[in-house]
């Protein structure tokens, strides 16, 4: 069989579409990912060079059994000038038994506790607010109960990047490793994402949890409970309006990580998703257009593809499908490499071999969560 590039000719416009979106969306990930993934890690820092004082602020709700694995592992860092500020609202377990026989040990655990009638229900943010106000040191670090630090250098290697960077807030990495493929794909491209537009300081809501950020930079925030707050009553809403106001740098260390103990029930990340777009389209975040823009890109990528597989197959000349076929391999290889590098630098290993697999699902994904966003806006 000989190749006819008469076809060939007859599709030049075709094949040069293919080749600019592949270049485009390559070039996407070169910039906006490829420094988080394979940038080099910073210096060490001594424990005497990291003097920030550090408060941890947890809400919590009858997790009774996450505390009594995550106490004792915040409690062990190795780390000078902490507290950590449980802020519980009201639980019905044995959270505030629990609570109670540990602050009499620590004089670095605070105890607060919140109404049950307060008359912000069951919202987060009225708790995370009395949490920071009772902090007793500058910097504070949102945490989840059902999170784990991933060792017990995290603390001092969040303060570290903000130091070495010379920023005062800094996005550390949450893994989801018990949780179902399509969630664990979900949320490590977000902040694969987040890290990258905060390195292009164009910073923009955060998962929230596992964060680093200045307690008088919630303070001064006069108009963050109207704004933010509409469409978002957690972490995500405080975090949003910070970023939107001051500088940021992510942590790209990886004892910087945390590790979700428990499985993420598809419900709770579909509203996780939809609270944070919620929230940034209130914040008006450029960084989400740029993210936007590349799922248009790929989907064009993929739909010219498949236009040149069906026309190549109607022609009959089979030979040509190596042309689509070889930049569709090499995306495949792009998109790769960048998760090997990720999963390497931040430990969140077997995403890579299902990489490709969501690279092609992922713009399908992102615009559904936007048409759902604007469905539920319209409807309040």
């Amino acid at each position: 069989m000989t190749m006819d590039l008469t076809y060939f000719y007859e599709n030049q416009l075709l094949y040069i579409l293919i080749l600019a979106f592949f270049g485009g969306i390559t070039l996407f990930l070169y910039i906006q990912y490829a420094r988080p993934a394979f940038g080099k890690r910073d210096r060490s820092l001594s424990l005497d060079e990291v003097a920030h004082g550090v408060s941890i602020v947890l809400c919590v709700k009858n997790e009774y059994e996450n505390l009594v694995r995550l106490l004792p592992a915040l409690l062990e860092q190795e780390y000078g000038s902490f507290e950590i500020v449980v802020v519980d609202k009201n639980s019905e377990d044995d959270t505030e038994v629990l609570l109670a026989s540990l602050e009499h040990f620590h004089k670095n655990l605070t105890i607060r506790t919140l109404s049950a009638d307060a008359k912000f229900g069951r919202d987060d943010l009225m708790a995370l607010g009395l949490g920071i106000r009772a902090a007793r040191y500058p910097y504070v670090i949102f945490f989840r109960p059902d999170c784990l630090p991933s060792s017990r250098k995290w603390l001092v290697s969040l303060v570290k990047t903000a130091l070495e960077k010379k920023a005062d807030t800094v996005l550390g990495y949450t893994s989801f490793k018990g949780s179902s493929l399509h969630v664990r794909h979900g949320m490590m491209e977000q902040q694969m994402h987040q890290m990258g537009a905060t390195r292009k300081k164009m910073p923009y809501v955060s998962w929230g949890n596992n964060t680093l950020f200045p307690k008088e930079r919630f303070l001064s925030g006069k108009e963050f409970e109207t704004r933010t707050t509409a469409w978002n009553q957690s972490e995500q809403a405080i975090i949003a309006h910070i970023l939107e106001k001051d500088s940021t740098n992510a942590c790209v260390y990886p004892c910087g990580s945390v590790i979700m103990n428990r499985r993420l029930p598809a419900g709770e990340y579909h509203m996780n998703r939809l609270q944070g777009l919620c929230t940034m389209a209130l914040t008006k975040s450029r960084g989400y257009c740029f993210l936007t823009l590349e799922k248009v890109l790929i989907a064009a990528f993929y739909i010219l593809l498949a236009l040149a597989f069906a026309r190549i197959g109607i022609n009959g000349d089979f030979l040509l499908m190596v042309i689509p076929g070889g930049l569709l391999l090499l995306r495949w290889i792009t998109v790769w490499i960048l998760y090997m590098g990720f999963g390497i630098h931040f430990n969140e290993k077997g995403l890579a071999y299902t990489a490709p697999l969501w690279d092609l699902l992922s713009p399908i994904v992102h615009f559904y969560y936007l048409v759902a966003t604007l469905i539920k806006r319209l409807k309040n």
